[in-house]
């Protein structure tokens, strides 16, 4: 199985600054060496006029099935290895199909329409038959409930990788490197012999290699979490970033020491603040007050984007701040820390910094199936980013579950968002991603989600 997804692999990587690469170089070519059902030719990533999408009927919920047998098995337009990509699906999953396939023509095992547009073809990266090896092996399918689509672990010491031997039954042979601390989604177990004849515990990657199961842990993501925002909780509001903080009371001129917060801690603020002997404070709505230099506040917008309109979706991002505001129109719903680029205002083209501007997201992924694994952390391969939404300028709002410095510049340029805050950020903006496709893009005729950046 594991040769299998691998075999058909696309070998694109994209450089160490993969927020920096455009949305062609950094998605769609990632999926080139997939496109036919052949295993070569390239695509296009635009139509001629005169290239039509056919009219099929959206096939039934509880027809028939096409299951995914390759690390990405692209959905397109048309039945046509030259067709735009609109999204893909993962090892293991099953979409419903047509009874028959639409045409054959560049794809022998046949282009099939599935739920709820575009065409698969069967073939190298899908199958009709539902017994297929990857099918039985990578059974299980994220799960969009939790904060996180898998399970986790965390590599403790530098390890290497595997796949099967196909020369020798259930054995497995050495592919590669797991550096220390590395983090990966997990999606099974197995114990082979290596090429040694040793046993090994193993646990399997999403992308079908296999790991020394003693050589993992379970992550310990952050639990941290924002604020919807309604007629309970308004903005303003305020978030510990640091430890030690406390909460002041204050009488007259006076100012007095109260109970520590926790870090991460959120507080509900009146809008009123005080200034005494130069240290300004920020009115709590249970009667304290914390220091303005303590907390990260996040106000409202009151002059939004010319873009903004009445039913816009949007993120307001500031970089200063380490804030950020998800608005329908003008109405704030949702509030939270997210971390950038650690050198913040510094030259995204030649630094760790994020670069500032309006960005619609252009295409989600559940988790990024094909990205370069060093780009994300630093000195470790962070495999199967969760959250993952793909911008017009190449970067990447995803969730980081491995550390907890929200609210913080860390990183490398990208915007990291905690595993719960991700995922409800996730689900909320467009593109949608059908149900058991794994990614998707900003269809024509959808209004995009974007990602405003500022100072």
């Amino acid at each position: 199985m594991a040769n299998s997804l691998s075999k058909h692999a696309a070998t694109d990587r994209v450089g160490r600054r993969a927020r920096h690469t455009s949305i062609c170089g950094l998605c769609f070519l990632l999926m080139t060496a997939l496109v036919g059902c052949e295993g070569s030719g390239g695509i296009s990533l635009s139509k001629s006029e005169t290239d039509e999408v056919p009219d099929v009927p959206v096939p039934a919920e509880d027809g028939p099935k096409l299951g995914a047998i390759a690390n990405v098995s692209p959905v397109l337009e048309r039945p046509d290895k030259e067709a735009r990509i609109i999204g893909y699906l993962h090892a293991g999953a099953k979409v419903s199909r047509s009874v028959e396939p639409y045409s054959t023509k560049e794809c022998p095992g046949g282009w099939y329409p599935v739920r709820p547009v575009g065409f698969v073809c069967s073939g190298v990266t899908a199958t009709t038959d539902l017994d297929h090896p990857t099918m039985q092996a990578m059974a299980i399918q994220p799960n969009l409930a939790e904060p996180l689509p898998f399970t986790y672990a965390r590599s403790t010491k530098a390890s290497l990788l595997y796949e099967v031997d196909p020369s020798k039954e259930r054995a497995v042979r050495s592919v590669g490197k797991l550096p220390g601390r590395s983090g990966a989604a997990i999606v099974g177990s197995w114990t082979a012999e290596d090429e040694e004849g040793k046993t090994l515990r193993l646990a399997m990657l999403t992308d079908g290699r296999f790991a020394n199961a003693e050589h993992l842990e379970a992550t310990d993501s952050s639990e941290f979490e924002g604020a919807e925002i309604n007629a309970q909780t308004e903005l303003p509001i305020a978030f510990v970033v640091k430890r030690g903080v406390r909460r002041w009371s204050i009488d007259g001129q006076k100012y007095q020491k109260l109970d520590k917060l926790d870090y991460h801690e959120r507080l509900g603020l009146t809008g009123r603040y005080r200034t005494i002997n130069g240290v300004r404070f920020w009115a709590v709505d249970d009667d304290t007050w914390v220091r303005h230099k303590d907390v990260t506040a996040v106000r409202q917008r009151s002059n939004p984007p010319a873009f903004v309109q009445a039913d816009t979706k949007w993120i307001d991002i500031s970089v200063i701040a380490g804030t950020a505001v998800a608005y329908e129109g003008k109405r704030p719903v949702f509030a939270t820390l997210v971390s950038v680029g650690r050198d913040r205002l510094g030259d995204p083209e030649n630094s760790d910094a994020t670069a500032l501007g309006e960005f619609p997201i252009l295409f989600k992924h559940i988790t990024l199936a094909k990205a370069d694994v060093a780009s994300f952390a630093n000195q470790v391969d962070i495999y199967d980013l969760p959250w993952a939404m793909e911008l017009s300028s190449g970067q990447l709002v995803h969730a980081a579950y491995w550390h907890d410095r929200f609210g913080i510049e860390h990183g490398p340029g990208n915007l990291q968002f905690s595993p719960k805050d991700a995922r409800r950020l996730w689900h909320w903006a467009t593109p949608e991603v059908p149900e058991n496709w794994h990614g998707a893009v900003n269809l024509e005729g959808t209004s995009p989600t974007i990602v405003n950046i500022r100072k």
